[in-house]
């Protein structure tokens, strides 16, 4: 069965309001017993799971366009003369490399380090940690 035409103007409804049932439900005259039906109709359902899938996938393409820079911008940050801030940008590159590694990707994996700022990483956490 496929979907009327009213069924998906509610769902166009649904994303562009940001997932405001109420307003969309009020707009369209539905209640709720009616809404929890719909919901339940399996090509209704796999609409709205098919659309979240895509705005998950376009948010992650936006994303993935600023890794290199966020990258960059850690490694600066490893440097800063806050010893708080260069501690958990080490931190968070760390996590970054084993988390893309562990997890399945969301983002384009980032590239492995050199050798020369992985041990300036290392001796960064050293030192802060003798601190400790």
């Amino acid at each position: 069965m496929s979907l009327t035409k009213e069924q998906l103007q509610i769902i166009d409804e649904l994303f562009e309001s940001g997932g405001d049932e109420s307003t969309v439900l009020q707009k369209h005259n539905i209640s709720f017993k009616t809404w929890q039906q719909q919901l339940a109709d399996k090509d209704f359902a796999d609409e709205i799971a098919a659309r979240m899938e895509s705005s998950k996938r376009q948010g992650q393409i936006i994303l993935s366009k600023y890794v290199p820079f966020a990258a960059a911008k850690l490694v600066q940050l490893c440097e800063s003369e806050n010893q708080e801030t260069s501690r958990k940008a080490v931190l968070d590159i760390l996590n970054l490399q084993t988390g893309l590694k562990t997890n399945e990707p969301v983002l384009p994996e980032i590239p492995a380090l050199d050798p020369a700022t992985a041990s300036k990483l290392l001796a960064a956490l050293a030192e802060e940690n003798s601190k400790l």
